[in-house]
């Protein structure tokens, strides 16, 4: 009777685990909602058919039978199953959320010293004097009043973040063991326009201010009509949530209906006037003032609607490349690589294979070319069209889900929401043909001005070329309506 009695708990166990696992599916099935409806009902039918017939077989009167061991044998391979498709369908959603989740934006601000002066760590700064430069932005004054908290400093105001350069290296090439603090945007440009600055210096301490973002969404049935998406890939690496100047901009403008996909490229160097500011700019440097300057100000510009963007960076670009396997991109010409970052790499005319840093490298490279920007501007859409193939016609997004998975959850932003993103993903799954994707650039004459970041120090920059700017406006204008 006691062996009876264990046997049958042993089989209630079983069933209990397997409802638990069964109604833990079937829930998150629902919430994350990507399969189309035909799938679903059929998963639900083969699911409650399965899990009636194991609790039939489990639930034989006879003490130990065939068809309760074939009961136990097939609650197992469901649980399993099911637990497997539970993990996939956490990691989806959890994906998902983390992208969606626009609001997590972040300025990172430097305390700098000399990289041989008697600075080195966080420790070294308390109680002393740092220089900061004049400046209206509520966030610097934020990190100001959080830096004087942590290490009792004390400041000191220069005019203009160009003129905390010479406080530390003057123009003689005299250096003065003394400190400044400026955000990290406007530390990595002085980096770019003075040499040697990243060499003498070191980042000895920073502040990191939280930034919201307003909602700037023009939100649409994303499965049955047309939309713009602006594709903003920031200049740094590791975390996405931090502001930074737009090193990458493009409009994918996307119809579901035809699936048709229009890449529109915008050099980094356009100047344009930004549209909190009303003072022309490059339009990259609109990204050091969050993500939806640089979206409004195209928006005023091209005169068309953004409805969403989404957010890269130098890590995104190489962890989902290395997450599908790589990709194939055909180039133009034989070249190398140039750049602190990326120097060292070269490609030959034809198609060439790219892991995650190759793909990075091809897509910055700009000094090998005549053309200088454009040619970057296109091997940037020769990266982009192939992830995009890689994607979409190949199973690499079987293979490596997981991975895809994680890598785009950390390391993309958008202010698509959540339901947006699983409607895309149901309609493709509904129906797996390819898309067609084509590709045009604006492009413009290069020459030298002020900006309104930089002050009055001249800058490259690229004066639009009207004619390809009304061409792209057109052929957005065309696909949306």
């Amino acid at each position: 009777m006691k062996r009876l009695l264990s046997q049958n708990g042993v089989f209630l166990v079983f069933g209990l685990i397997l409802l638990i696992v069964d109604v833990t599916f079937i829930s998150m099935l629902f919430i994350l909602s990507v399969l189309p409806t035909l799938y679903t009902i059929i998963i639900l039918v083969v699911l409650i058919g399965l899990t009636l017939l194991a609790f039939k077989l489990l639930a034989c009167r006879k003490e130990v039978t065939k068809q309760r061991k074939i009961g136990v044998v097939l609650s197992v391979i469901m649980i399993v199953v099911l637990a497997v498709g539970c993990y996939y369908l956490f990691t989806t959603y959890s994906a998902f959320s983390r992208m969606s989740d626009e609001d997590k934006q972040y300025e990172d601000f430097y305390v700098v010293a000399l990289k041989g002066g008697s600075y080195r760590n966080a420790g070294d700064i308390e109680g002393e004097t740092v220089h900061i430069h004049q400046s209206s932005s509520s966030t610097y004054e934020q990190a100001q009043d959080m830096l004087a908290d942590e290490a009792d400093v004390s400041y000191e105001e220069v005019s203009g973040y160009m003129d905390l350069k010479p406080v530390l290296i003057d123009d003689k090439g005299e250096e003065h063991d003394e400190l400044i603090f400026l955000s990290s945007n406007y530390y990595d440009m002085i980096c770019e326009y003075v040499a040697d600055f990243e060499d003498d210096t070191r980042v000895i301490h920073t502040v990191s201010v939280e930034i919201g973002s307003n909602d700037i969404a023009r939100r649409v049935g994303v499965t049955n009509q047309p939309f713009n998406v602006y594709i903003s890939g920031i200049d740094t690496f590791g975390g996405i949530s931090r502001v930074s100047r737009s090193d990458v901009n493009m409009i994918m403008t996307v119809d579901p209906v035809d699936k048709e996909i229009l890449l529109t490229s915008i050099p980094r160097d356009t100047y344009v006037t930004l549209h909190s500011y009303g003072a022309l700019d490059k339009l990259t440097h609109s990204g050091i003032y969050g993500v939806g300057e640089t979206v409004e100000t195209v928006e005023d510009w091209l005169g068309i609607d953004i409805n969403y963007y989404i957010r890269v960076n130098f890590t995104s670009v190489e962890d989902i490349v290395d997450a599908i396997g790589g990709i194939d991109v055909t180039s133009e010409y034989a070249f190398e690589t140039h750049g602190r970052q990326n120097r060292g790499y070269s490609f030959v005319e034809g198609v060439n294979h790219l892991d995650g840093a190759a793909a990075l490298a091809f897509a910055r490279e700009r000094k090998s070319f005549e053309e200088g920007d454009q040619e970057r501007i296109e091997n940037q859409q020769r990266v982009m069209m192939a992830i995009l193939n890689k994607i979409t016609g190949s199973t690499a997004i079987l293979t490596s889900y997981t991975q895809i998975m994680n890598t785009v959850g950390d390391e993309i932003q958008t202010n698509m929401s959540e339901s947006d993103i699983s409607s895309l993903v149901r309609m493709q799954l509904a129906d797996l043909g390819e898309w067609d994707i084509e590709r045009i650039s604006i492009n413009g004459r290069g020459t030298y001005a002020s900006t309104y970041s930089m002050g009055d120090r001249q800058l490259y920059v690229v004066i639009p070329d009207e004619n390809s700017v009304k061409a792209a406006q057109d052929a957005i204008r065309e696909m949306m309506n």
